[in-house]
């Protein structure tokens, strides 16, 4: 009982670290890995931050000139706040819905013939992000628990960029415009329940598109995930009876890290 009590001290003082710190707003998280419970509702928040996802040069319209090439596609530094609402359809399936807002930053470096001949860089402005899915996990009565979750995300922000010259970091052209961040995401994991904890691990299969229209130059670029098979591991804390703590890591495809709290009507 007393190390319940520690135990709990110790959750609500990394939650207000977390809370308080510049990574609050923290790419698709899993979240906790139990269901809600057939019609019961679920409201929480979700706070991501990716580190850094690799992304591949898909196409461009109008075509790049002859021997240019984008290569070293980067997003990084992406915050993403969701609030989630999850209903459950039966003991073993959840449908939810998520709404909140997304920023990230972007980075690739332009080539020719090979040889690196410009940096360019984007920020993009707090846009609002949505997206939604489903859960499906099943408890046997020793604690083992099998799980699946499917969802997509998608937001579309504004973008400031800029080209620059690698050799002296002078500015070569300022780009403004738009672009879509859509993500899809399959992921099945196990886990076990242990008194109030539920620690989990899962492989998932995601993909990312992003498809950016700049409008000074009139080109659009489409980009995808480099890699779309990764990793996560994840804990889930019952703080009290309605109420759940969830921390969450992804790898891999990869390097993000997020959090959630969510209560349980």
């Amino acid at each position: 009982m007393k190390g319940e009590k520690i135990m709990k001290k110790v959750i609500f003082l990394v939650l207000m670290v977390l809370l308080c710190s510049p990574l609050a707003t923290y790419a698709a998280s899993i979240g906790d890995a139990e269901t809600q419970g057939q019609f019961k509702l679920g409201i929480g928040i979700d706070q991501e931050y990716v580190f850094k996802r690799d992304l591949e040069f898909k196409s461009s319209s109008p075509t790049l000139f002859p021997g240019v090439g984008i290569t070293n596609i980067e997003v990084k530094k992406m915050y993403r706040t969701m609030i989630k609402g999850s209903f459950g359809l039966f003991d073993f399936l959840d449908v939810y819905v998520k709404l909140g807002a997304a920023d990230y930053k972007f980075k690739s470096d332009i080539e020719y013939l090979g040889a690196l001949v410009e940096d360019f860089k984007y920020n993009t402005k707090w846009a609002f992000a949505y997206g939604g899915g489903l859960k499906g996990a099943y408890a046997f009565k020793n604690g083992l628990l099998i799980g699946g979750d499917l969802q997509y995300l998608r937001h579309k922000n504004k973008i400031r960029g800029l080209y620059t010259d690698p050799a002296t970091g002078a500015d070569i052209l300022s780009i403004t415009g738009k672009a879509t961040f859509q993500e899809w995401q399959v992921a099945p994991y196990v886990g076990i329940k242990k008194g109030n904890f539920t620690p989990y691990l899962g492989a998932k299969y995601s993909d990312v598109r992003i498809k950016a229209k700049h409008d000074e130059e009139g080109y659009t670029l489409k980009y995808k995930a480099d890699d779309n098979v990764g990793a996560f591991l994840g804990i889930s804390y019952k703080i009290m009876e309605k109420l759940k703590l969830n921390f969450e890591g992804r790898f891999i495809d990869e390097t993000a890290l997020s959090f959630g709290l969510t209560y349980k009507f």
